[in-house]
């Protein structure tokens, strides 16, 4: 069997951690030496915040898995990878976009795997849950004031309903929806339930 493929993400928030980022290292590259993974490259972000979305080494990651550089690509943990968990989530969805695997080796997250696959998507079913309320909740206030005569309405922007629909087919987020089209995520939820679709158990769904 062909040994799978392994891009190697590593992040310190500071530029004084270069033990850190020998000991995420070395994690990793053992990681793989017992899987038997073959190293493509390892991509580091020397004093970087998660928060940051312009991580040279990052983006030069996302570049490769675009070109399906490599098959997985592997962390330590996922704060590592990104400051939040819906963040997480939008950046993974958009690697098995490209047919990219993610794993944290410290924990029980591998997409590769069913069961980490499922912890991903219990995962991902919490935070579209709590995406929605929070969607939810500015609806109401937005016609609170509406009531009291305060103009809220912002320019309707234009999304591709068909690319929208074939992202949804390939069971993307909300979320990593409205990172493609560089909208806020209210946005495709708002375009979604326009076009007849509706969220049921952790996914959207087209009703008849």
């Amino acid at each position: 069997m062909k040994p799978k493929i392994a891009g190697l993400y590593v992040r310190t928030s500071t530029d004084n951690q270069s033990e850190s980022i020998k000991l995420q290292s070395k994690e990793l590259e053992e990681y793989c030496n017992r899987l038997g993974y073959k190293i493509h490259d390892k991509y580091i972000d020397f004093g970087f915040s998660g928060k940051d979305t312009e991580r040279p080494a990052f983006k030069n990651m996302l570049n490769d898995a675009k070109e399906n550089k490599f098959d997985i690509l592997l962390v330590t943990k996922i704060d590592r990878f990104a400051r939040s968990i819906i963040d997480c989530l939008v950046n993974v969805e958009l690697l098995e976009s490209y047919n990219i695997s993610f794993a944290a080796t410290s924990q029980p997250i591998d997409t590769s795997s069913a069961m980490g696959k499922l912890t991903l998507q219990i995962m991902s079913a919490f935070a579209e849950f709590e995406r929605t309320i929070i969607t939810e909740r500015m609806a109401s206030g937005r016609r609170a004031a509406e009531e009291r005569g305060v103009i809220c309405h912002r320019p309707r922007k234009d999304i591709n309903i068909k690319k929208l629909e074939e992202l949804i087919e390939k069971k993307l987020s909300a979320n990593a929806c409205a990172k493609f089209f560089s909208v806020d995520t209210c946005t495709i939820i708002d375009r979604l339930k326009e076009n007849g679709y509706k969220h049921e158990l952790g996914k959207w769904t087209k009703t008849e």
